[in-house]
């Protein structure tokens, strides 16, 4: 080993920092020296024997020197070796650690995305327990409405129970056919006689017009005719008086047969306005129920419908409302599985992962620990 001693002559001429970096030189130099020289007796070597060498303490220096040169070719290879495999498990630790470091970053990193995802279906979570307390609510509302629907197809059905009851009645009360037919055939007799009676009585009312006016014909001629019996006549005179008795007597009957015929005809026409009202009322009545008849039924036959048209749009409601809370509940419990197998995916990674890490970590520790210690002491055995 040779030192140029020459460059620190003018050292003071130089600049500050030079000097100081000579400096610095100088005392790693001397420090190496010092370390080489640790185990020998002679340890009195001082910087001034760099700069102002003695033989003695060169010679004994050098000797250090070829002591430790000849040790160092002796273990060189060797020492090599190790060094080289150490160096070489050296970096390839040193890339492990650097993976793990990487894969660690990935695994906080996918930590982080998975908080975040728990995060936010915790807030979903929170938005569909909402959900289902008002899905829950308004099931409710809907049971209600259904009890008080079953209550009014109940109702609904008693009601048609009693109409079509009434219907019976009604249907037994109805007039059959057969009678029907034998009234109109009654009404249509009464009306021929009716109308028979009518020309009968035109009859009569037209001979009584021609007796009224015969008979005013003939009052002035019994007038003269009584003046003239107050005189005495022959015999023809008094044939004619009896002549005049026999008409009055004639017009007497005649008049007393028109009265009689008039009160037949006023009869007649009080029975007939009688039968005339009597049918007018039982067709009427016919025509009243008849009409009730049919409203009832087409009455009783809509609502009927009608309700059941009714009952079928609320089964068919109710059906879907059924469908939708099955199909609520379904994605309810999905995102409840994904939030569960989320949150045990996030402790399982993390357990696992620190599992991983203190294992290779002891890896690391055994595989250095004792290579580090045997070259400890082997540097120290040599020294």
């Amino acid at each position: 080993m040779h030192y140029d001693v020459s460059s620190y002559e003018n050292m003071y001429n130089e600049s500050t920092e030079t000097i100081t970096a000579k400096r610095v030189e100088l005392v790693a130099r001397i420090n190496y020296i010092y370390q080489l020289c640790s185990d020998s007796k002679q340890t009195s070597f001082f910087y001034i024997d760099l700069v102002k060498p003695t033989g003695k303490k060169i010679v004994h220096l050098l000797k250090i020197l070829l002591n430790y040169l000849f040790y160092i070719n002796m273990v060189k290879e060797s020492v090599q070796e190790k060094a080289n495999a150490c160096t070489e498990k050296y970096f390839e630790l040193k890339a492990q650690l650097n993976q793990e470091q990487i894969t660690k970053e990935e695994n906080k990193i996918r930590a982080n995305d998975m908080n975040r995802h728990i995060d936010g279906y915790k807030n979903q979570l929170s938005q569909l327990k909402h959900k289902i307390d008002t899905l829950q609510q308004r099931k409710n509302e809907l049971k209600e409405q259904i009890a008080t629907l079953k209550v009014n197809d109940q109702d609904l059905a008693d009601k048609l129970i009693k109409l079509k009851v009434e219907h019976s009645e009604l249907t037994d009360q109805l007039v059959g056919d057969e009678e029907a037919t034998t009234m109109k055939e009654t009404k249509d007799s009464l009306e021929k006689e009716i109308e028979m009676l009518v020309d009968t009585e035109k009859q009569l009312r037209k001979t009584y017009e021609i007796h009224v006016a015969s008979i005013n014909e003939i009052r002035p001629c019994n007038a003269l005719l009584e003046k003239m019996l107050q005189f005495e006549f022959d015999d023809s005179c008094k044939n004619l008086r009896n002549e005049i008795i026999e008409l009055g007597t004639l017009y007497d009957k005649l008049q007393k047969q028109h009265i009689s015929l008039l009160n037949v005809s006023d009869a007649l026409q009080t029975n007939c306005k009688e039968v005339e009202t009597f049918i007018a009322e039982k067709s009427q009545e016919l025509d009243i129920r008849r009409k009730v008849i049919e409203k009832s039924d087409r009455k009783s036959n809509i609502k009927f419908l009608e309700k059941e048209k009714h009952l079928k749009a609320l089964q068919e409601t109710n059906e879907i409302y059924e469908q939708m809370l099955v199909i609520q509940r379904q994605e309810v419990q999905k995102i409840m599985d994904m939030t569960e197998k989320s949150l045990y995916v996030q402790q399982y990674d993390a357990s696992h992962l620190d599992v991983i890490l203190q294992d290779q970590l002891v890896e690391i520790v055994q595989r250095n620990t004792p290579h580090g210690q045997v070259a400890g002491t082997k540097l120290s055995d040599y020294r």
